[in-house]
């Protein structure tokens, strides 16, 4: 039995030896690898809760610490994402082990950044689990975790915008800032007077200014910031003054002023929704950016967009290059606008509301876009106040709309050349065709009559558009239909805004087909056609170009698309001989005696509620042997021939003394 019960104990002894061995065996077989991998992918994921528990006990960084150097890390970086690209056990012991890792950051706008480096992992006997040892070598070897990180942001001054004759109408220029040095002013009472009157300061604010706390008396104490040109109206007045002074600065203006403003625009602070909207333009808050024409809609071109340097910042006054966002440099944009054509323009709308706008009718340039009332950019420099800006916007003239591109007007007899033309082209009439004129037209129990209630009897197609006789035209009309007219409105593209680089609506034809009377009054340009100034141009511009539309462009070297075949030759070539007339012996006779060959057309555009636009637009050929086409419209202007015309004529004339 005792022999039984001593090979029973040692059959057990070898099973706990076999057991024992077994398990001493497992635990050396325990991969160190597997910790590295999981305490990497924590990493990878950014996931800092609970990596405590993998580290030795000892120096090791919290959980916060861990957030904060991966956060200063990833801000500067603008780390998108982190990935394990490789983990291979260098060296292995039963207690020690040293695993060679590789990581990637990739950035949202910087290139990715490779870095490799080596994981310690301990266990104080092969009974304890494997841990890593923290040698401050992440987010990168050789920094660690507490080092900081500069960004620095790199951008360049802003690009010019130049006209065709390549002057300046916005760019970097100076502004000059009046202020007052408080221990040099002797007589206050004629320095609050001199401000007051020359540069509208009121004397508290002024003295609000300079009296401040903490004010020393030979500080420079700025109170306002004014334009080269401003500068030199009140400058003879306040230079004398004891203790005013003046500083330039650096800023960007608009040489040209009003005469440009609807085209440039100006520059203003960047809003929130602006950051949100374009997050590929990398604005930041308090940025000064482009808030209207094409400062605005070519800010991406005009800006560029900004670079950066990221440094690795240890405290001690050495940096190192982490990685650099190359920046896009800005670029200076050029349009098509003839400067001294547009200057003639304002010149001759001065006190006008209205519009004009003058074509290359062969390329499409714009050479000329006029508005007024206009405004000037240039006080938008350095911040516009909330006074200021109210009054603009509520100004009765409305000087911020720009009325070449977003007014929408009845064109009147101006678009009879429309109606005309589609007849003649669809082989409905020809010029020749014969009409007996009573004076007044019934359709559908509405009545059209002639303009002054006038009477032609028989006359020729011809004869009625040099005359512009509203019943005739408005017979052609139904006659064409609905559905012909609207193809040929489309046909000049006049449904359609245009891709200048400013905001531009599309005209509208209406609804020709809703009833009879509403297509008769809509040959005559009424009822419901609305047209912008540019679109009267661009109508006009295809008989001066052989019945092709150009592509209309504001941008120069950036026409976009080819001319469109609207009308056949022979056509244009009749339509002409009529416009020719209306100037000759009709009613652009106000337009007569330039010394140019000029084909127009008058419009005088009834509004609802009562009151007239004035029209005149046509085309010309210059001694050169360029082709223009223009649109002039003056707001409740009344009779085009009698109002537009003789404008019009002055400019023509000035042209002509050019050439």
């Amino acid at each position: 039995m005792k022999k039984g019960i001593i090979i029973g104990l040692s059959a057990l002894l070898v099973l706990a030896l076999i057991v024992g061995s077994v398990f001493v065996w497992l635990r050396l077989q325990v991969d160190p690898t597997i910790v590295a991998k999981k305490f990497l992918s924590k990493i990878e994921r950014q996931e800092f809760t609970g990596l405590e528990e993998l580290f030795i006990d000892g120096e090791h960084p919290s959980e916060d610490e861990l957030n904060e150097g991966f956060a200063r890390f990833a801000k500067a970086f603008q780390l998108a994402d982190i990935r394990i690209l490789d983990l291979v056990p260098f060296s292995t012991s039963s207690k020690d082990a040293t695993i060679y890792f590789e990581l990637s950051y990739e950035s949202l706008d910087l290139a990715p950044l490779n870095i490799s480096s080596n994981l310690i992992l301990q266990r104080s006997s092969i009974f304890e689990d494997w841990k890593v040892k923290w040698s401050d070598n992440l987010p990168l070897p050789n920094h660690g975790l507490a080092v900081d990180y500069i960004r620095n942001r790199i951008a360049s001054e802003r690009g010019n915008i130049l006209n065709a004759n390549g002057h300046l109408i916005a760019g970097l220029g100076s502004r000059v800032t009046v202020g007052v040095q408080p221990d040099r002013i002797k007589e206050e009472g004629i320095l609050l007077e001199a401000l007051e009157r020359y540069l509208d300061l009121k004397p508290a604010y002024v003295r609000a200014q300079y009296t401040a706390p903490g004010v020393q008396g030979n500080w420079f104490v700025p109170l306002i910031t004014l334009t080269e040109q401003e500068y030199s109206a009140v400058e003879l007045y306040l230079r004398p003054v004891s203790g005013v002074f003046f500083r330039r600065i650096d800023a960007r203006t608009y040489p040209k002023g009003d005469k440009y403003a609807h085209i440039t625009g100006y520059l203003g602070e960047v809003t929130s929704e602006m950051i949100d909207v374009y997050p590929e333009r990398d604005y930041v808050s308090g940025e000064i950016v482009g808030r209207a024409g094409i400062e605005s809609t070519q800010d991406i071109l005009l800006r560029g967009t900004p670079g950066y340097e990221v440094y690795v910042d240890p405290g001690d006054g050495s940096r190192t290059l982490l990685g650099v966002k190359p920046q896009v440099n800005p670029e200076d944009l050029q349009i098509t606008i003839d400067d001294q054509m547009q200057t003639w323009a304002y010149e001759l709308l001065q006190g006008i509301s209205g519009s004009l706008v003058v074509l290359d009718a062969q390329s499409g340039a714009i050479l000329v876009m006029a508005s007024t009332p206009s405004y000037n950019p240039n006080e938008f420099i350095g911040g516009i106040s909330s006074s200021r800006w109210r009054e603009l916007n509520e100004d009765s003239g409305n000087p911020m709309f720009n009325r070449a591109l977003q007014g929408l007007y009845p064109p009147g007899s101006i678009f009879k050349v429309v109606t005309v033309a589609t007849a003649v082209d669809r082989g409905v009439y020809t010029p020749g065709s014969s009409f007996n004129d009573t004076g007044e037209l019934k359709v559908e129990g509405n009545t059209i009559r002639n303009f002054e209630r006038q009477v032609f009897g028989e006359h020729s197609l011809h004869e009625a558009m040099v005359h512009s006789v509203n019943t005739t035209v408005a017979q052609v009309g139904l006659e064409l239909g609905a559905e012909i007219l609207k193809e040929y409105f489309e046909a000049w593209g006049l449904n359609q805004s245009m891709n200048l680089g400013l905001p531009m609506v599309s005209s509208r034809s209406g609804d020709l087909g809703r009833s009879k009377v509403a297509l008769a009054w809509s040959a005559l340009g009424q009822d419901q056609v609305l047209l912008t100034p540019l679109h009267v141009a661009r109508i006009f511009s295809v008989f001066a170009n052989g019945g092709i539309a150009p592509p209309i462009h504001l941008l120069k070297n950036q026409v976009d698309t080819f001319g469109k075949f609207v009308l056949k030759p022979e056509t244009v070539e009749q339509i002409n001989s009529m416009l020719e007339d209306v100037v000759l012996t009709g009613t652009g006779k106000a337009a007569r005696g330039t010394g140019l060959q000029v084909y127009a057309k008058t419009g005088t555009a009834e509004i609802k509620g009562g009151g007239n636009h004035a029209w005149f637009a046509g085309h010309v050929s210059l001694p050169d042997g360029h082709k223009i086409a223009f649109a002039l419209l003056v707001e409740n202007g009344g009779v085009g021939g009698e109002v537009a015309a003789p404008i019009m004529q002055k400019f023509l004339l000035r042209l002509k003394d050019r050439y």
